[in-house]
């Protein structure tokens, strides 16, 4: 979904649940963006998995790819990749990523619907959707203005601005 639609404030919320926490053994976390790093993105990987970053430094791309499999290896594990531009950077993780059938899952986040429809394996692309004009207005009010009401003077200018801001949740809140 395009900038500002909420995909990694949802992808946010489900990482940070009490109950994934419980069920997941490793969850990790890392961000890609378009300047996409592949040892970055592994040292960052193996990190979340309870390494010492400072022993990581000097690997290899090979050696941390390889380490992120065997730390992943037999356990249930959740990797949020937020951000991903291209197909490329799946093509150079998935391979480390054990599949033990253990309910381990990777959620990507991502723009571009290619990369959704690359990445797929099981038929479950979750496609954000913009705000309903009631929503948005509903975000903006509770925003500003918290659980307090919404003075009837500022009642039609904040229903213009939200809509002027299209539905996108982002563009509501900042």
């Amino acid at each position: 979904g395009m900038g500002g639609v909420g995909k990694t404030t949802l992808a946010r919320n489900l990482y940070s649940d009490s109950l994934i926490e419980y069920y997941f053994d490793i969850r990790a976390w890392v961000v890609l963006s378009q300047d996409y790093d592949a040892r970055l993105m592994f040292r960052s990987l193996v990190c979340c998995t309870g390494e010492p970053n400072g022993e990581l430094n000097h690997k290899s791309i090979e050696e941390l790819a390889e380490r992120l499999y065997k730390n992943l290896k037999g356990r249930r594990y959740l990797v949020v990749m937020d951000d991903v531009w291209d197909t490329k950077v799946w093509d150079d993780v998935k391979r480390f990523f054990p599949d033990d059938n253990n309910g381990s899952r990777i959620i990507l986040t991502s723009r571009q619907s290619e990369v959704a429809i690359y990445a797929n394996s099981s038929n479950s692309i979750h496609q954000m959707r913009l705000l309903s004009p009631d929503a948005s207005w509903d975000l903006l009010r509770k925003t500003v203005f918290g659980e307090k009401d919404c003075p009837s003077t500022l009642e039609t200018i904040g229903q213009k601005i939200a809509h002027n801001c299209k539905g996108l949740p982002l563009a509501l809140k900042v």
